[in-house]
């Protein structure tokens, strides 16, 4: 019920934060692939990105965070700072992730599904529609 403004070392927009092992993950920013890290919630870490990518999107599952955005950007990290680059075989912007059932489901523009058991490796589904789909979950 009661706020507390902090300071994140940024004034561009921030999307998106999970929390897992200690560590608050935030991703953001168009075209500069913002990360920032805190293990509090109050000091927070830019962390170098391997993307200058819009980050839109971030999930902590089978031990690694998950981050999604445009061009078809996924990136994966075990500790939330060291981040690497995976290849989504689309061009196509992420809008969601969500983590259930031992496998990762990214949701984007034109329909596109991808799953993933680890975040490495990603296989498209058909969604049978081409509309852009905005957010997933799972029961």
């Amino acid at each position: 019920t009661t706020w507390t403004s902090r300071t994140s070392g940024t004034s561009n927009r921030l999307w998106d934060v999970t929390y897992a092992n200690d560590t608050f993950v935030v991703v953001g920013m168009e075209n500069l692939g913002y990360i920032f890290t805190s293990s509090d919630g109050i000091t927070w870490t830019k962390q170098t990105s391997v993307t200058s990518s819009y980050l839109d999107n971030v999930i902590y599952g089978n031990s690694t965070f998950v981050a999604v955005g445009t061009s078809g950007t996924i990136l994966t990290s075990s500790d939330g700072t060291t981040w690497t680059s995976r290849t989504s075989g689309t061009s196509n912007i992420f809008y969601g992730i969500t983590y259930g059932n031992n496998s990762f489901v990214v949701v984007g523009a034109s329909g596109t599904i991808l799953t993933s058991p680890d975040g490495t490796t990603w296989t498209s589904r058909t969604s049978g529609t081409s509309n852009h789909l905005r957010g997933i979950t799972i029961r």
